[in-house]
């Protein structure tokens, strides 16, 4: 097992982002855009940073969330790239550092704990944090929501994990992009690293849920994983998913097949749901992660 991790390893760090052409797009500079940046909860302990990027010609807001989970620093530097991309078309909206208490402890929760479980259906979100967060999700009215997580192993293969998933709300193009995602960075020789996608129905008490049901908002909740991936990977595929979603929902002009972007359906493939008891297990370190 030792000679076939560090084969892994080893193969799969040593892979390009595996979409050069999406993330120059993303990355290319414009002096047209506009960058403001917002501090959210000023003055307490949970201050964090939200970075709005705008682009010139209308198109959707897309919010991108990193750090819920403060030692999940895939999504946290993945979501750090990210404001420094141009959109083509409509807003993007990123906050690395969600819950930075939990980032500066390398902590996976916060002083209120898990963050992810603080947004319940259809209810005030239950600490000031969350709180914080949702006054922002509600203020920006996003039409899409990223959240991005790091799970310990695989979903389907590991009971207890969620890695190498991709969680969506009905109206969003999750299979294609799980799709996509598996093409760029998954090597012939990890098969069980495909992306799977997930549906889920539930209002809550994650975040990208309750953005999904009480804002109609179309949201994901993506999952790499530790398990044979090194931290270069993980981001790479962090980063790769934020420019999918950018791209398949038209912020980037970008012809992926996928949304806006191409002749992609929205995908409705898979309609199994989250169950809220598997979510809320208790877990070792990292929790399956969401």
């Amino acid at each position: 097992m030792a000679t076939l991790a560090g084969t892994a390893i080893a193969g799969v760090a040593s892979r390009p982002d595996g979409n050069d052409q999406l993330l120059t797009v993303a990355r290319a500079g414009t002096d047209a855009v506009t960058r403001e940046t917002v501090q959210l909860l000023p003055e307490t302990v949970h201050e964090t940073t939200l970075y709005e990027i705008s682009a010139p010609d209308s198109g959707p807001t897309v919010m991108v969330f990193g750090g819920v989970h403060g030692d999940e620093y895939s999504g946290i530097e993945a979501a750090r790239d990210a404001t420094e991309w141009a959109p083509d078309a409509g807003r993007l909206v990123v906050v690395p550092e969600t819950d930075r208490v939990a980032v500066e402890n390398d902590e996976r929760g916060g002083i209120d704990g898990d963050l992810n479980r603080h947004f319940p259906a259809n209810q005030e979100p239950t600490s000031e944090l969350a709180r914080g967060i949702w006054d922002a999700v509600e203020r920006y009215e996003p039409a899409v929501v990223l959240d991005l997580h790091r799970s310990l192993g695989i979903y389907g293969f590991h009971r207890e994990y969620v890695g190498q998933a991709l969680f969506h709300s009905m109206d969003s193009h999750g299979p294609a992009i799980a799709d996509a995602l598996t093409a760029d960075t998954v090597p012939w020789y990890l098969p069980f690293h495909r992306f799977t996608p997930q549906e889920s129905t539930a209002g809550g008490p994650l975040l990208f849920q309750k953005a999904a049901a009480e804002l109609d908002a179309t949201a994901y909740l993506f999952e790499t994983t530790e398990f044979l991936l090194d931290h270069a990977t993980m981001t790479a595929q962090s980063r790769l998913v934020i420019a999918h979603v950018l791209a398949a929902h038209g912020v980037l002009e970008y012809d992926t097949g996928i949304g806006v972007a191409g002749a992609g359906a929205v995908g409705r493939e898979t309609e199994a749901e989250i169950e809220t008891e598997t979510e809320t297990e208790t877990e070792s370190r990292g929790d399956k992660s969401e």
